[in-house]
């Protein structure tokens, strides 16, 4: 089950940017409107068979899950 960038706090958002090549907000709606970035609740939430390098799992344990591109 997905979670919605709107649900997502200002921590969270700052912990995407801080570990990712995003540099906004607007980035990253921009990923998630074309398919490309989705994030999850938890890491039980993603497929396995994603490497560490195509996800960023937040402090707050929910996973943010960068596909293709």
């Amino acid at each position: 089950m997905e979670i919605s960038l709107s649900d997502l706090t200002q921590a969270e958002i700052q912990e995407i940017i801080d570990n990712s090549n995003h540099t906004s907000y607007e980035s990253i709606k921009e990923f998630h409107d074309d398919g490309l970035l989705e994030v999850f609740p938890s890491a039980d939430d993603v497929w396995s068979g994603y490497s560490d390098d195509e996800k960023i799992t937040l402090s707050t344990g929910k996973v943010v899950l960068f596909i293709g591109g």
